[in-house]
Parts: structure tokens; sequence; C-alpha cells
């Protein structure tokens, strides 16, 4: 141990605070929170635990931030772990921040967002979610159902005309006082309500609003009263009912496996399952299952702004009291509960095993390194091909030529790299020089070796092979190509060797479906094209005229030749146009 090190431990105070263990680098090895710094410092010193052990090895010195109560160390210590991350403590697998939502009470009209930055600001927030596609559509529901804004307008002053989702009938307008505040307010705690899992309270409430309405002949507002509960009424008709004593609660299922764990959580609000949230966890070896719940609810209940009645889990966590305290002082009441023969127990039961489905999927996918090691020893490479890029070009008759490259990581595709390419340099049907062009434009945009692929895959023969070499070699990177033919499953060696691949060979298999993939990507985006070029009008020549005033002009005029016979006052009057786009508008129809 360094002498430093043990010195700060015996100076360190008896007061509540955070402690940072750095290594020679000064990147943090531990982050921890301790109601007595010194009590708890001084544990680390002779204690037989590995970990322990492991961490005071490679720990060079020791950061100490005083706070005035262990409720705030606990907030600190949170929020340290997400910006460091450090090696040995219990985290998130996934490095990405997990998506929430945002609603801004704040603000006279308050807005609905989709966010990964929860930055304190007054706003209400709801999460975090595991599918931002899943919150995407949660987002888009509540606007369509509760007609929220979603943009990013200043509501301060009243602007002179509503957006296209207000044209669309997705938005309530609060930003050009189509609505009055009270009213407005009114749409938010619906959806606030309903974000809650308080979907049948709504409900009645709606309902009885609704036949008020209609008692004194507002059949408008009745109709708009109606339409809210037909779609609330549809999404909770989908939701499972897994309990009956009306209790909102969370039941938290873990399952771990060496240094992998998976937590499942499921949300029940009014007997209903609305959710299930899947994370993955890393954790230290032989850590205490007590430390991993404790971690695990500070991760997900530190930042949201409504919490269940009850949280159950299987065991207590380690530092429950002071959890419990913080939970106070947020004015939430909640309960841990570790159930013992009940309903709940079936509950945790299914969680748990939802969770050892997880993990085993988990373990599962990661033996697709098996081919991987195989592709390094059949195509004589120096590492393992861990990163493999394809590319495939596709056009029809010199026309709608486009471009495609994918990516796969680990033998897995990896959407995020995916890229499509309209080919710009190239006149003619030159397939040859198609894949130069797209091969070049994809390495420009690598920025740096870190994100270098480790093989590059031509869908193609020796003359689209040779094409991308020549690109490699002319940025001088050390990427191995090669090609695979597309009938006869030929794969082209860059020594000019070609192998016929065997049907049973897992490994070369992998690379015709990779293969496959970037085709069944470049064909998909050229079938795009083309429709878009079939379907293209004038308005499409129009500058400023983007995909949505396109569909706006033809939503309220019914086509391109009405559009012409229209006045410039006339087309000013569609949202998002205003007077000076009529004008190009109206002299680009006219010319």
């Amino acid at each position: 141990m360094e002498k430093a090190i043990k010195k700060k431990i015996e100076e360190s105070p008896s007061l509540p605070g955070v402690y940072i263990f750095k290594d020679s680098k000064n990147r943090p090895l531990y982050i921890g929170k301790a109601s007595n710094l010194k009590n708890r410092l001084s544990s680390y010193l002779n204690n037989p635990d590995p970990r322990i052990k492991s961490i005071i090895l490679h720990a060079v010195d020791i950061d100490i931030i005083i706070t005035d109560s262990d409720t705030e160390a606990l907030t600190l210590e949170e929020s340290l772990i997400k910006l460091h991350k450090p090696k040995y403590n219990i985290r998130l697998k996934d490095d990405k921040k997990f998506p929430y939502l945002k609603i801004t009470i704040q603000e006279d009209y308050p807005r609905i967002f989709f966010t990964r930055n929860l930055k304190p600001d007054g706003s209400l927030i709801f999460g975090p979610y595991t599918s931002a596609r899943a919150l995407r559509q949660t987002r888009d529901a509540l606007c369509r159902i509760f007609k929220l804004a979603s943009c990013n307008k200043d509501f301060s002053r009243p602007l002179n005309r509503p957006c296209l989702s207000a044209f669309i009938g997705r938005c309530s307008a609060p930003c050009v006082r189509k609505i009055s505040k009270e009213e407005y307010h009114e749409l938010v705690n619906k959806a606030i309500k309903f974000l809650k899992g308080e979907s049948d309270e709504l409900a009645k409430r709606i309902e009885e609003k609704m036949w008020e309405y209609a008692r004194v002949e507002n059949f408008e507002a009745a109709k708009i009263l109606r339409d809210e509960l037909f779609a609330i009424r549809r999404i909770t008709q989908r939701q499972q009912i897994v309990t009956n004593d009306g209790v909102n609660r969370d039941v938290i299922g873990f399952y771990r496996s060496g240094v992998h764990c998976v937590a499942c959580l499921f949300r029940i609000r009014e007997n209903r399952l609305i959710s299930k949230e899947v994370y993955h966890l890393k954790i230290p070896q032989n850590e205490a299952d007590e430390n991993i719940v404790s971690a695990f609810i500070r991760l997900i209940y530190t930042h949201i702004s409504f919490l269940p009645e009850e949280i159950i889990v299987a065991k207590e966590p380690s530092d429950w009291d002071i959890q419990n305290r913080w939970f106070k002082e947020k004015n939430y009441d909640v309960k841990i509960v570790i159930p013992i023969k009940s309903e709940l127990t079936n509950l945790l039961n299914w969680a748990e095993k939802n969770a050892e489905t997880e993990l085993a999927g988990l373990v599962i996918s990661k033996r697709i390194k098996t081919p991987i090691l195989e592709l390094q020893n059949i195509l004589q490479l120096e590492k393992p091909p861990r990163r493999i890029e394809a590319f495939d070009i596709s056009n029809l008759k010199e026309k709608y030529a486009v471009g495609a490259s994918v990516a796969f990581l680990d033998g897995k595709p990896y959407k995020k790299l995916y890229r499509r390419y309209r080919i710009k340099r190239v006149s003619g049907q030159n397939d040859i020089a198609m894949i130069q062009e797209i091969v070049q434009r994809r390495l420009d945009d690598i920025k740096s070796n870190d994100e270098m692929p480790d093989l590059l895959l031509i869908d193609g023969g020796k003359g689209q092979q040779n094409a991308a070499i020549e690109i490699i070699r002319q940025i001088n990177l050390p990427i191995p190509v090669f090609a695979i033919a597309k009938r006869s499953d030929q794969l082209f060696y860059p020594d000019g060797r070609v192998v016929s691949i065997p049907s049973l060979s897992r490994s070369l298999i992998l690379l015709k479906r990779i293969r496959d993939e970037a085709h069944r990507f470049a064909i998909g985006y050229h079938r795009k094209v083309r429709g878009r070029e079939i379907t293209h009008s004038e308005l499409d020549d129009i500058p400023g005229i983007g995909e949505k005033r396109k569909i706006a002009l033809l939503k309220h005029f019914g086509s391109v030749e009405a559009v012409k016979r229209a006045g410039e006052e006339d087309i000013a009057k569609i949202p998002g146009i205003g007077k000076k786009i009529a004008r190009i508008i109206y002299e680009a129809l006219h010319q």
C-alpha cells in the first residue's frame, strides 16, 4: 500500500462525504460514500476481500469530498459514478445515457421531450427507459391524445402562426394561444396522470367530463374527450392485469453470472403491468447481492420525479437506512418489500426468471466470437476481425445509382455504422468506380484509427476488390480487403487466391450473411431513391420546399395543378409557408 494512501486514511475526518480512489493516471478506480469517512476508509486497511485488495493495490491517491449529510453524499456519489464510470463500481453496462421523458412544468406552457440529459431545471422526469424507440412512441402517443407541444419554440410571446403539428391535429397550438393556459394545463395534468399509471382514474374523469359537455350540448368538446377516452382505453386494454390490491409497485429481479448481472424491472400501476425494462450491469467479482440491490436502486430512482409505493426485491439494500432518509427528504413515501410466500413472491420469481433468460441470451450471443476467431485463422489475419464492414452498389441501367455499407461487430449487425450513399462522382454503369467512390467516402468519414474496421468485404468479384484495395493503398491503411462473388459464393483473397465457401463453415457463412446484408441495404435504398424520383413533382425543385411543406401544400390544395392555380395569398395561409416562401413557390410555378 502507498504510504500516502495510508496517511490520508488515517487523517480522514469523521464526517459524511464521498471518497475517490485514483490510479497512477489520476483516473477514478472506485467511488464510495460514507456517514463517517474515517471509519469507512479505515475498513479498507488489511481487508481480506479480494476486490478491496485490488483497489488498494492499484490506487496511488484518495480524494475526499465532505458533504453536509450522508444523504447528500449518496446523491453526489451517484453523480460521480455516472460521470467517471470507475472500474470497481457497480454500473450500468451500456455506457450510453438512458432516455427519459421530460415535462417542463416550470414553464407557462409545458412541453414534453425525449431527453438523455438530466439537468435540474424543475421539470418532471419519467424513466429511465431501455428502449428509445418505445419511449418515442409513448411521447408521440401522448402528443396525439392530449395535443401537447413537443417543439423547441419560445412560448413567452404569442407567435404569428402555428407549426405543422398543429395543422395536422397533433398539437393544441399554445404558441399562438389557440388554447388558454388553464385548458392547456388540464391537458398536461392528464398526461402526467397517464405516465404515473393512473389511467383508470383519468379515464373515469374524462368520461364524467364528456357527459357533462354532452348534457349542455357542447358536442364539439364532448367529441374531443371521447377520442381521448378511446385512445387511453386502447392502450390499457393491451396491459396485463397481475395484481388486485391497487398498490403501485416496481418488482425488480436480478440474475448474475461472474461480472455480469441483469436486472429486470416490472412497473405495475393500478394492478396492470405497464412496462418491463431490462438493464445490464457490470459488477465486480464476488460483489455482495445487497450491494448490487443498493447500487441499482440508486441508479434508477435518484433522478426521476415519481416513485412507486413499493419496491419489491429479494434482498434488502446494504445502505437502506441512508437511502430511506434520502427518500423522506425528497417527500417520497416508498417501502422496500422483501416478499415471503405471497402473490408478490410469484411476481419476483417471474422478474428473476426474465433476468435469467436475458442473461442466458447475452451469454449465447457472446459465443459468436468463436466464428470470429475461426475467420482470423482461415483468412490468415493478424488479429480477430471483430468489426467487419461490407460494401455494395445498386443501379438500374445507369439510373438511380446508390451504394451502401453495413457494419458487423462480433458477428452481429451494428446498425449505428450503417451508411447509404448517392453516387456523385461516377457517370454511366461503372460498378468498379462506384465501389471505389463509396469505400473512399466511408473511410473519409472515419475520424480515428480506433474506429477503423478490421476487415472490408466487397460484394462482387476481383475487379471490385482491386478497386477497394487501391483506395486502401492510397490512404496507407493496413485493412485487409476480401470479396464474395454474388452467384458463385467464391471468396477472393487479397493475394489473388479464390476459394469456394464450404456449406458447413460457420465462419465463412458469416461472411456470406454480411455480404447479403449489404446487398439488402443497398437494394432497399435503391428502391427508395427510385420511388422518390418516380413521384418527383415540380414542388421538389423549388428551393426551400422540403417534404413537410410539400405534404402541407398537397394536403390543402389536392394537387400540383391546384397549387399552380392558387394565388400567393392563398399559398401564404398554409402553416409553415409564409409570404416569402409563397412568393418563391408562385414564381417557380409560373416561370
